[in-house]
């Protein structure tokens, strides 16, 4: 996989791209192969419980197409939550410096730390929890993915949109259809109509951001 030596301070992961070059080098991790199979073959695809038409993931398809996905490998079994969060806090600092970094082309990139080793979810539900609203607050989404994750789809409550074969966590610029995962906080609306309804006075904004936030129980936040 070819990579910019772009590196973390903290955590050392070097994100590489994944869809770059799948026939030379020979540092591709061992799970390449299957993260690129599940984008290509369940994300960038139509599924028929998803509840709408299109692929399971729009924004994945565009990043795939271009070759904007980038993914850091982190293996081990014994990955604690200070650990993932120091990840974490690395992709926020090096996702604006991952190509490509022109406006218009950056808005489709994404990158995914993966713990392919990981058997317990619990820390990085817990970090994404706790890391979500910076994100936000910077236009970007960070979600989680994992084995058996029972976050609701959308427009099928019994589609398991998040369930994935490796655990990992998703950085990606945030878009106009992610109003169902920002609606249960009111910073989260603020930033949402900063970013896509500028034009808006701020006053209007902030009693529309009043208006659009629901309140539902803690255990059915959506949170990516």
């Amino acid at each position: 996989m070819i990579t910019d030596r772009i590196v973390g301070t903290r955590s050392g992961i070097e994100p590489a791209n994944l869809f770059a070059d799948q026939t030379t080098g020979t540092d591709v991790p061992a799970h390449a192969a299957e993260l690129r199979r599940w984008t290509l073959e369940y994300l960038c695809r139509p599924h028929p419980d998803l509840g709408r038409p299109g692929p399971v993931c729009p924004y994945t398809s565009h990043a795939v197409a271009h070759r904007f996905l980038w993914a850091a490998f982190i293996s081990g079994r014994e990955i604690h939550r200070d650990r993932i969060r120091a990840i974490v806090d690395d992709l926020y600092e090096l996702f604006p410096d991952l190509p490509p970094q022109n406006e218009s082309d950056a808005k489709l990139k994404a990158v995914l730390a993966v713990f392919p080793d990981l058997t317990e979810y619990g820390d990085i539900d817990f970090v994404q929890r706790d890391q979500k609203s910076r994100f936000v607050e910077q236009g970007l989404m960070l979600g989680q993915f994992y084995p058996g994750c029972t976050v609701p789809g959308l427009h099928n409550p019994d589609f398991r949109a998040l369930d994935a074969p490796l655990p990992l966590l998703a950085i990606r610029h945030m878009v106009p259809t992610d109003f169902p995962f920002l609606n249960t906080r009111r910073e989260w609306m603020d930033c949402y109509l900063k970013l896509f309804a500028p034009s808006i006075p701020r006053f209007i904004a902030t009693a529309m951001s009043d208006r659009l936030v629901q309140h539902p129980n803690a255990a059915n936040d959506r949170s990516s």
